[in-house]
Parts: C-alpha cells; structure tokens; sequence
C-alpha cells in the first residue's frame, strides 16, 4: 500500500494492531508504518511508536526505530531524541544500529550532548554496522557535531578494520568541513587516500576540498597529484576538483603539469574536472604547454567540456555562449595567449 494508504481510519487500525497481545502483528504494523514514510508521522502515531521502543521483543523494536527512521525530521521531536540514547545501549546490535539511522535521519535536531556521547560509544561498538550507522548519525549532524572528543573518535574509525566504516568516517569528517580541519585529521585523510577501498580514497578528496586553504600544504598537493592516477575515475575526478578548491593561489608548474594529462582520460567528467581546476587557477596556471592543450580541448566531443576546459573554442560552434566563453578566457590570459594557433581558432 505505501504512502497512498496513509488514511486516518487507516492510522487509527494501526494505532490499535501496534497494542497487539501477538508481536507478529506488532512487528507487522511497525513494517506498514515504515512504508508509509513520513506522511504516517503523526504525533499518536510517534507516541505509540515510543511505547514500542520498549517492547519486551527485540523485532518490535527493531521495527519500531526503522518506522521512526523512515519519518526523518518529524519524528524528531524531544519525547523521540530522549529515548534515542537508551536505545543506543540496547543488547542487540540491529536495534542498535536502527537508532543510529534514526538519529541520522533527524540531522541536527538530534545533535544534544546526550545523543552525541552516546553516539561516541557506538563508534567503539563490536558491530561494525553500528560503528558504521554511527558515522553516518554524525555525518548527518554536520558542524553541529564538531566536537575535539567526536572528531577523535572519528580518527580511529578512519583507522577501522572494516572499509565501510573508514568511507562514512570520511564523510562525516568532510560534513564538519573546516572546523575538523585540524593537522591530525589532514594527516589521516592523507593516509585515507592510499586505501585500498576506492569509496574511502574518494570521500578523503571530498574530505579534504571541503578542509578549504587549511589543507594547503605541500604534501596535501602531492598526495592529490598521484590521485589523480588513481585506477578508479570518481577518485581521480574528486582529486581534481579537490585541487581546484585549496590551490587557487598555489599555481605550481609541478600541479598544472599533472593536470595536463586528465584531459586526455577517456571520461568526460574528469577532463572536465581537470579544466576547471586550472581555469580557477587563474593567470599563474598559464603556459604554452597549457595553451597548446586547451586547444586540442577546443575540439572535445562533449560541449560541457570544450565550454568549462579552457572558456574557449572555434568560431565555427554553434553555441554562440561558448564562442563569447572563448574570448573573454583567452583575453584574460594575456600576451601568452597571443600565439598564431590560437589566433587562427579564433
């Protein structure tokens, strides 16, 4: 039925089999209520849901949270988020792991001092789903979750045995952007980006972009450079648009002569990624070399990255935009744009 079945005849037969003497049938409303999502979300609704958090079955539950998870915002009201911590502890590990969900879900109206610190517990829980549904709850939080013991307990998950919760460590570090963008978090995300799990090399570029000119250093553009030959394209995609956002001032010949060679990848996402970092380089980004390659971009076969690769292209495209894209970039590059080959593209 879903969503469409969301009647308040509907809910109020719901409200009625969740007192149910068979926990069968109290799981099953929990299961019905879940796939009606938020539009099920009423205050009755969330009340008898609380009842069910603590049910003297585990699958009730379970249930119970999953239904809670699916209403997100809504069901974050302060009766829900005072029983979340309790949850936290509870004997089993699906449980568990289901009020971390839930937390996530609510975002920042579950970030309270209670519900974080028991969050931190279940970062060291024996169940690397809960170690990983905890990443996630923190992630969700944003800066609001900030906190030197959070971002710690962070660290060590990026160290986890288990890659799922090392890639959602990642991510929660990057939602807190700057304010985790600590020499400690810097050096770990550079550890990050020699994983051998491809999704956690990824988020550490997301990582560390969202870490702004705190993660400008020398070692940081190494380390993004040889990501940029990653075997996996969203690693070497995001390793581009990482350089574009810390080293706009940088400039360094050793960055744009790297970022030569991603025009040439067979995906057009990344020689496009690959353009725009040097376009938001600016003049110090310029040389031959670098002319003499935006012009073979000038005739790639995907408009979004002849258009964003260089800000230029023949006078023979159709796309009018893109021609005056052409001229205004090439200005901007002074006397060193000014060679026969361009002139002649022009």
């Amino acid at each position: 039925m879903g969503e469409k079945a969301v009647t308040r005849e509907v809910i109020n037969q719901l409200l009625v089999v969740l007192r149910d003497t068979d926990a069968d049938v109290r799981r099953s409303a929990c299961d019905t209520i879940t796939k009606m999502g938020e539009k099920a979300g009423t205050s009755e609704v969330i009340n008898q849901l609380l009842i069910a958090l603590m049910d003297t079955e585990e699958k009730v539950r379970w249930g119970a949270f999953q239904a809670i998870e699916q209403m997100g915002e809504r069901a974050g009201t302060s009766e829900v988020i005072s029983q979340l911590p309790i949850a936290l502890s509870n004997t089993d590990a699906h449980v568990r792991s289901s009020a971390c969900k839930a937390i996530g879900m609510m975002g920042e109206k579950a970030a309270k001092s209670e519900v974080i610190n028991q969050l931190l517990i279940a970062l060291t829980d024996t169940d690397a789903h809960v170690r990983r549904s905890a990443c996630e709850a923190i992630r969700w939080m944003g800066e609001k979750a900030a906190r030197s013991e959070v971002i710690n307990q962070l660290l060590i998950a990026l160290r986890d045995t288990d890659e799922n919760v090392r890639w959602n460590a990642c991510e929660a570090i990057g939602m807190m952007g700057e304010k985790a963008g600590t020499s400690e978090v810097i050096n770990q995300l550079l550890i990050a980006l020699r994983d051998t799990d491809k999704n956690v090399r990824w988020s550490a570029c997301v990582a560390i972009m969202k870490m702004g000119e705190k993660a400008v250093t020398s070692e940081v553009i190494d380390q993004l450079l040889i990501a940029l030959m990653d075997t996996d394209k969203n690693v070497r995609w995001s390793a581009c648009q990482a350089i574009g956002k810390i080293v706009e001032k940088a400039g360094r010949s050793e960055v744009i002569n790297q970022l030569l060679i991603p025009p040439r990848d067979a995906d057009e996402n990344i020689r496009w990624s690959a353009q725009w970092t040097i376009r938001n380089m600016g003049e110090k980004a310029i040389t031959s070399e670098l002319i003499k390659q935006l012009l073979i971009a000038l005739e790639d076969f995907d408009a979004c990255v002849r258009r964003s690769a260089c800000e230029a292209i023949s006078t023979g495209d159709a796309n009018s935009d893109v021609r005056s894209r052409a001229c205004d970039a090439l200005g901007k590059m002074g006397e060193l744009a000014a060679m026969d080959e361009v002139a002649y593209d022009l």
